[in-house]
């Protein structure tokens, strides 16, 4: 990216992706390698009229230290009390929060002690919930977004590390991120509003259920009487509209947990515990994952699985098609910011309370279990989308709506 891109992909981030407002406070959270990116937005937010930018960086390798060299177990569980006060501070006072992927530490995590790491994580995940609840419910406006680097682009490109690797992804993000346009933010803005009219199709629908059916893959996956399709903008507790992934091409809502049955094939690798996993599948009954695979860390998958009792139910299902420009990029990110714009996906964890029309009452784990709505501590997509795969709808009658056929919507 150009200078002037990089300036538009700051002004993307901060008036379209959290919308902030004069006087809003803003963190920014951010991998210790994307500094000189992070200073730069902390600028364009202050010239936005930010009150506070607060900039937190985090650092795979000191993780890993920790996870490595710690005498003892149980002080992986240890998490201070700031960083908690400092999530009741940004949900109670309509902070804006943007976090940028930390990609250019995306190894540093492999081969370490699952069994340690599982248990940190667990710990960590059960003291932020408050703030995951926050998100999960548009509560606070927030945006995910990554920033090329060397690491991250040789990763991407099968090449050598390097500036002019660098450089060949920051172009392909150019096209992906829409930044070519003399107004991505405008550009942007009418995009979000067609994700919007799509959701809204599809709640017009009425569909009982969703069949996935490809290579691979007969997965049944029903849905709640009272879900809402999302996509595009989402609207704050402030009222302001945000949108919390860029880039996004999905529309997506929550299933009942307990009425998924089949099995799918995962089409992309996905990144579980830091690890990354390709040839993932699963095998569901009665809304749980019964059986699973993988042709890496499979035991790392379980683990995962094994969070809690809602790590092996379904929250999320979103669709995308092959006109997505992540997927006509060709490539695989080994991100699941831009891979699960590149295809349909599932997510086992968390269910997204903002896809119901009773959004309001689900306010607890009871209450957002007894509408259908899955609760966990962790929220994490599978990509099961590709051209080969289609999508049929049936409503309460059995009547057949084709969805997404051959990777293309038919809506």
């Amino acid at each position: 990216m150009n200078n002037e891109q990089i300036q538009k992909y700051y002004d993307l981030i901060l008036s379209v992706g959290v919308n902030i407002y004069k006087g809003q406070c803003v963190t920014i959270n951010s991998g210790i390698k994307n500094e000189e990116f992070v200073y730069g937005l902390a600028d364009a937010a202050y010239a936005k009229g930010a009150k506070y930018v607060d900039i937190i960086f985090n650092s795979h390798r000191l993780t890993k230290s920790r996870i490595e060299k710690s005498v003892d177990e149980e002080f992986l569980g240890y998490i201070p009390n700031f960083p908690i006060a400092r999530s009741y501070e940004q949900i109670a006072n309509d902070w804006a929060y943007i976090r940028i992927d930390n990609l250019e530490e995306y190894d540093m995590m492999k081969n370490i002690d699952e069994h340690r790491y599982g248990f940190m994580i667990k710990k960590e995940q059960e003291m932020m919930k408050s703030m995951s609840r926050a998100v999960s419910s548009a509560k606070v406006p927030w945006c995910i977004v990554a920033v090329p680097g060397p690491n991250w682009a040789a990763r991407v490109l099968n090449k050598e590390s390097s500036e002019s690797t660098t450089n060949e992804l920051s172009e392909k993000l150019v096209k992906v991120l829409r930044l070519d346009n003399d107004d991505p933010t405008a550009v942007w803005t009418s995009f979000g509003e067609k994700l919007l009219e799509r959701a809204a199709k599809l709640t017009s629908m009425h569909l009982h259920k969703l069949h996935f059916d490809g290579p691979g893959t007969d997965l049944e996956i029903v849905l709640n009487e009272n879900s809402l399709w999302k996509g595009g903008f989402t609207k704050a507790e402030n009222g302001r509209r945000f949108i919390p992934n860029i880039p996004t091409e999905e529309v997506f809502t929550a299933p009942n947990f307990k009425l998924t049955n089949g099995r799918v094939a995962v089409t992309k690798p996905v990144k579980v515990m830091e690890n990354l996993l390709t040839g993932i599948w699963f095998e569901f009954k009665d809304g749980k994952v019964i059986n699973s695979g993988a042709d890496n860390n499979a035991s790392l998958l379980e683990k995962f699985l094994d969070t809690d009792s809602g790590s092996r139910m379904l929250g999320e299902v979103a669709l995308v098609d092959t006109d997505s420009e992540v997927h006509k990029s060709g490539l695989i990110f080994n991100s699941i910011l831009y891979d699960e714009n590149a295809a349909c996906h599932i997510a086992l964890g968390r269910g997204i309370t903002m896809c119901f029309t009773n959004a309001d009452e689900l306010l607890t784990p009871e209450t957002m279990l007894a509408n259908g709505c899955n609760d966990s501590l962790v929220h994490t997509d599978f990509m099961i989308g590709s051209p080969e795969i289609s999508v049929m709808g049936f409503d309460k009658d059995g009547k057949e709506y084709p969805v997404i056929v051959k990777g293309k919507f038919a809506i």
